[in-house]
């Protein structure tokens, strides 16, 4: 089967808006550190990106991966899918572990990879199930999450802000290493009681939306998305973030993530029912989607030089207008790689390397 476009241009629209909402967690990531005596203007960015922007690109990559499993089960049929879906997710599980232990500690892949394998084998299941399956793996951990989080207080940020100690460059780099594989290792324990089962519920609601065919025009109406989901995606965020934000932010991050569901099913919905006129002006979007996996490294190699070595001195003192200038140069310099990928034919290096490495586990691993 061929691809959707209009899957690319989402991806790709996901994929850019990412660094909005991680940069400041490559500056600090404990804490995602944005100095709390900020001006007017830093408050009013902090908080239009919580509610607007946090999780919200997150979510939409999710679901468009269980979108994107079902036409690939689509495009190999049944008999050949498992061997193949298996042996991709297992090459990007492993540079999700490279990536995640050398560069970003926040890295996606692994729970994307062991969510992907989960789908494969509930991918037949009835819709109905599928539904119960994907309310019960996001509501769940997400309870857990909250009570855990009222129970056991966050420490302050002022208490837990990282330094590295030396201007020494190879010091600076081992204490970097070091810090990033203790970052890492925590965020893999989190992976069996809360993000993986999340990413997997989310990559539930794709399935169904194909299911569905809203690719195929038969989506939600307009209204309902622009006056039912929409609305309820930022109120609830800016209700909970007035209550929560100071008390306890965790407890609001984790809500957030439930009203981005809403918010980006509705955007699903509603990019389908325009799909013919996005996808006549969203080319660049769309090779960007194709282009996801090589800027999703390139981004977490760029925010991580800059920020904790380039002006690993200075990054604590950034405000919203740092990082959201940061987020502009990083954007401009993905849509010129991307341009000149597209217009000389390059296969990305990353998605290179990820079909040799689904070739060699085809070999090895997969029978």
């Amino acid at each position: 089967m061929d691809r959707i476009a209009l899957v690319d241009v989402l991806r790709g629209f996901a994929l850019l808006g990412l660094p909005l909402t991680n940069l400041v967690y490559m500056a600090d990531f404990n804490n995602g550190y944005v100095p709390q005596d900020g001006n007017a203007v830093d408050s009013f960015l902090t908080a239009f990106i919580d509610v607007v922007a946090q999780g919200r690109f997150r979510t939409l990559f999710s679901i468009l991966f269980g979108v994107s499993m079902c036409l690939y089960y689509e495009k190999h049929g049944t008999a050949a899918f498992v061997g193949k879906a298996q042996t991709r997710l297992y090459a990007l599980g492993l540079i999700g572990l490279v990536h995640g232990l050398l560069i970003w500690p926040g890295d996606i892949l692994v729970n994307y990879a062991l969510s992907g394998l989960l789908l494969i084998y509930v991918i037949n299941t009835d819709s109905k199930t599928l539904f119960k399956l994907s309310i019960s793996a996001i509501a769940l951990p997400i309870l857990l999450l909250v009570y855990l989080a009222m129970a056991f207080p966050e420490p302050h940020v002022e208490d837990s802000i990282s330094t590295y100690g030396s201007d020494n460059a190879p010091m600076v780099l081992l204490s970097f290493l070091r810090q990033n594989a203790q970052n890492y290792f925590n965020m893999l324990a989190l992976l069996p009681f809360l993000t993986l089962w999340y990413t997997f519920g989310l990559m539930l609601i794709g399935v169904l939306i194909h299911r569905a065919q809203w690719f195929k025009g038969r989506a939600l109406p307009n209204v309902l998305s622009v006056f039912v989901l929409i609305p309820l995606a930022v109120t609830g965020s800016i209700v909970t973030r007035g209550f929560l934000f100071h008390e306890n932010r965790i407890v609001f991050e984790v809500l957030n993530w439930l009203f981005a569901i809403p918010f980006c099913v509705a955007m699903v919905s509603l990019a389908t029912q325009f799909s013919v006129i996005i996808e006549r002006f969203s080319g660049l979007f769309a090779a960007v989607g194709q282009y996801s996996l090589s800027l999703y490294l390139l981004q977490s190699i760029v925010g991580v030089v800059i920020l904790q070595f380039i002006l690993r001195n200075l990054q604590l003192d950034f405000h919203q207008i740092h990082f959201l200038t940061l987020f502009g140069v990083l954007t401009v310099l993905q849509l010129t790689l991307v341009w000149f990928l597209t217009r000389w034919k390059i296969i990305g290096p990353a998605e290179k390397l990820l079909i040799n490495l689904q070739v060699w586990f085809q070999k090895r691993v997969v029978k």
